[in-house]
């Protein structure tokens, strides 16, 4: 394999998490028409803990985690898939969701400052430029090309929330790389344990049972965001954090949105205008240069 090819193979795993999170807002749509947002977090961690049991038991003969990282990974399940999941289902109920997806764009900014400030990280300009074209392309996205738009939301519950559900990414992103012996299948497995733990009580006791009954449609959308959205979504998450580092990572879930767009388009027959063709192209480019993150404006002279 050239050097070329293996660079764009470590980004593979980052570019997965992107379509299955990108693709989730259909699914989620269906599974919250049936259950509370507090039940599908649950059961979709439970689903999670089932997938990666076998995985993280090869891996991690005995199942514990690294000397010392037990604490760190109950802070990380609970800030990264409780804290930030919940905030983001009640954004979502109590905001727009244009305010919602511009607030999401927010996180890889705050990751990747987080990420100079505590980890050292290396940003280059092309980093820097592309964070900003992605987010700009996600406004003019959402906005439908009225970029001014953002600078007049009205910051409500719901949209403290999504800040909130950005910062707890952001801030998972960042303690994320602080898990250096625990293998990414038996993190991420624990992950899920603690957040199925922690939510399945309070899940009980507000709101009792999920519900007498729940359609195929519903079971399938569960399945869904517990296999793919968080179990291998999380996994692969985990990977490329340890791989490109943090802020790289969070920069390119500003391709979640037009995702998401092209995914309605296809499952629900939503109609994509010329324009939102436009911002996705803009959107891909941020991306491409995030993912090279050269100095763009560096000019080498020649030794005389």
């Amino acid at each position: 394999m050239n050097g070329r090819a293996g660079a764009a193979v470590k980004y593979l795993p980052i570019l997965l998490v992107m379509v299955f999170w990108g693709s989730m807002g259909v699914p989620s749509t269906y599974a919250v028409a049936e259950l509370s947002p507090l039940w599908v977090l649950c059961l979709r961690s439970g689903i999670a803990v089932m997938v990666l049991f076998p995985a993280a038991l090869r891996r991690n003969r005995g199942l514990r985690p690294a000397p010392g990282e037990g604490g760190l990974l109950t802070v990380l399940s609970l800030v990264g898939v409780v804290g930030c999941n919940y905030l983001y289902y009640y954004a979502v109920q109590n905001t727009a969701l244009a305010n919602v997806a511009i607030l999401y764009a927010l996180g890889p900014i705050i990751t990747t400052v987080l990420a100079g400030i505590f980890l050292k990280e290396t940003v280059r300009q092309g980093r820097y430029l592309g964070i900003v074209l992605a987010f700009a392309g996600v406004a003019a996205l959402i906005t439908n090309g009225d970029i001014s738009a953002v600078f007049s939301i009205h910051f409500s519950r719901g949209d403290l929330a999504e800040l909130g559900s950005a910062s707890c990414l952001a801030a998972y992103t960042i303690l994320s790389r602080r898990l250096k012996k625990t293998p990414p299948e038996c993190a991420v497995f624990w992950l899920m344990l603690i957040a199925f733990a922690a939510t399945l009580p309070m899940a009980l006791v507000l709101e009792g049972g999920p519900g007498p009954h729940i359609s195929i449609r519903g079971i399938l959308s569960l399945l869904y965001l517990g296999v793919l959205c968080s179990g291998l979504g999380y996994l692969l998450q985990q990977c490329s954090i340890r791989q490109i580092g943090a802020s790289a990572s969070a920069a390119f879930l500003n391709g979640i949105s037009p995702i998401t767009i092209l995914t309605a388009a296809l499952i629900l027959g939503e109609h994509v205008t010329f324009n939102q063709v436009l911002c996705m192209a803009v959107v891909f480019s941020g991306l491409y240069l995030n993912a090279s993150n050269q100095n763009l404006f560096y000019k080498k002279h020649r030794a005389a």
